[in-house]
């Protein structure tokens, strides 16, 4: 149980996401392909219900410095565990980092390989480290047992090069992963390393984003346009890796630099980036429609400061039976996720200015663990205590 004290600690806020987090905002690319699906009509939706009248409950777990926080990160709330890669004491630039290990409860820190890749994700119970590590800068996926932090196995990544290196892993079906590389997806065993499926996007896609659906048939990706504006959502077989639905109409058209999916049961939410501002709602899973949010095209969700819209930055992820969404601007809301609408939510004071980086939540505790950060107060990993409306 939390102190009356530790309950009204500052008010440091969430802000990214699950096992595998994705802040919006990358560089802007493009698409040819088949004809999108259509968006469909678009629900009154329901607007934000307002901050709650006391601040969520938190206790600070574990201190960060600035190079630490700023690092890439993972948090595994079953395990107890942060893992992060951090710059190396050799090197001044992020060039090669460190895979390390912090024991949340004990503050013990274990020290794993050192990579030349920056990307960091657990799924399908083991650590992925990828990114342009080959040589040229050609992508590899890295598969790192999470309790010795030994290599298990490298996968090369084919097809591209540099910039177009892997950028995000998620969890796949029967013991697997899906890897994005550029307009290429992988599933790959995660016992022999072996290539079950693979998938080519549409021409003129590079991916930005992938998630698993929670029952595990559907993959969700998002990507960006080559040569022109506008993000594109992709739903294939999580098993072979068949495309079945497109889409990239509607809200998606505004999308600057691709789109970011965060599965759910049902549908699928997608955050994006207009400008300096960005959106967020919920799409149908059966044909990519738009359920709610959108303040582009959804009046009812329309006015900075929600869930739905955003200045820079917002995260999103599904964990405990609700969707969270973090915002840039200090807002933290659990989101019903069958209908995009807010169970509950809380502002942060603006003047904290805070960032956030990476956000787990576990049904079973009720608890909500993030790394984060605020110009002034602490900075590291917290406990946030969301109230019981928000697990169902």
């Amino acid at each position: 149980m939390l102190t009356s004290e530790e309950a009204s600690v500052r008010w440091i806020r969430v802000m990214a996401v699950g096992a595998v987090a994705c802040v919006v905002g990358c560089a802007g690319c493009g698409s040819q392909g088949p004809a999108p699906a259509s968006t469909g009509s678009v629900s009154t939706g329901a607007a934000s219900t307002g901050p709650l009248a006391a601040p969520w409950p938190e206790r600070e777990i574990l201190p960060e410095n600035n190079t630490t926080l700023s690092s890439t990160q993972v948090l595994d709330l079953a395990a107890s565990v942060l893992y992060a890669l951090v710059p190396t004491p050799q090197e001044s630039e992020s060039t090669w980092l460190d895979l390390e290990a912090i024991d949340l409860r004990t503050g013990k820190l274990r020290r794993g390989g050192t990579f030349a890749a920056n990307g960091l994700a657990l799924a399908s119970g083991f650590l992925w480290v990828y990114g342009p590590s080959g040589a040229h800068g050609h992508p590899v996926l890295d598969e790192v047992d999470p309790r010795t932090l030994g290599t298990i196995r490298s996968v090369s990544m084919p097809g591209v090069s540099g910039e177009d290196a892997a950028v995000a892993v998620a969890t796949g079906p029967a013991g697997s992963v899906w890897a994005a590389t550029g307009g290429t997806l992988l599933r790959v065993s995660v016992s022999t390393g072996a290539v079950l499926a693979r998938a080519v996007v549409p021409a003129g896609l590079s991916l930005t984003s992938l998630a698993l659906d929670p029952g595990g048939m559907n993959l969700y990706a998002g990507a960006e346009r080559l040569k022109s504006l506008g993000g594109v959502v992709l739903k294939y077989s999580a098993v072979t890796g068949a495309l079945l639905i497109q889409a990239d109409g509607g809200p998606l058209t505004g999308a600057i630099s691709g789109v970011w999916v965060s599965a759910v049961p049902g549908g699928v939410w997608v955050a994006l980036r207009t400008g300096m501002m960005g959106e967020g709602g919920l799409l149908s899973a059966r044909s990519l429609a738009v359920v709610s949010g959108f303040p582009a095209i959804n009046p009812a969700t329309r006015g900075i400061g929600t869930v739905y819209g955003w200045t820079m930055s917002a995260s999103p992820a599904y964990a405990g039976g609700a969707l969270w969404v973090a915002t840039d601007g200090g807002l933290v809301a659990c989101v019903n996720p069958a209908t995009g609408r807010v169970r509950a939510e809380e502002a942060l004071p603006a003047q904290q200015d805070p960032v956030f980086s990476v956000l787990a939540a576990d049904g079973t505790t009720r608890q909500v663990d993030a790394v984060v950060g605020t110009s002034t107060g602490f900075t590291g990993v917290v406990a946030i205590s969301p109230p019981r409306t928000c697990w169902r």
